[in-house]
């Protein structure tokens, strides 16, 4: 019985984990032009990028290509960014440094 007890109690603890994402660097401010965001042309970004930190509509925003790690439970909009002339869309949250921490 102790064994199932502690089994379930440590699934609930192992779910209760947030995603934490390090941002080192500024927003990027995207360009809004007819309904679409564009990234400026005057800055690289590499192939393998899977997340972003950007400005859009004067809100700072943490963006993942595919979807957000377990944990981020803040409202999310899809939006579509025109990098390089190819259209992407990318799951975005608004960025935000509160945190919670819940002790025993």
């Amino acid at each position: 019985m102790k064994k199932i007890i502690f089994s379930l109690l440590m699934c609930i603890y192992i779910e209760s984990f947030a995603a934490v994402v390090v941002v080192d660097n500024q927003p990027l401010p995207l360009e809004y032009q007819g309904n679409l965001y564009y990234w400026p042309l005057n800055l690289n970004i590499t192939p393998d990028t899977k997340n972003l930190f950007i400005t859009m509509d004067g809100i700072r925003k943490i963006c993942f290509l595919n979807k957000a790690p377990p944990g981020l439970l803040e409202q999310v909009s899809l939006i579509s960014i025109i990098i390089k002339g190819k259209k992407t869309d990318w799951n975005c949250f608004p960025y935000t440094t509160t945190y919670h921490e819940v002790r025993p």
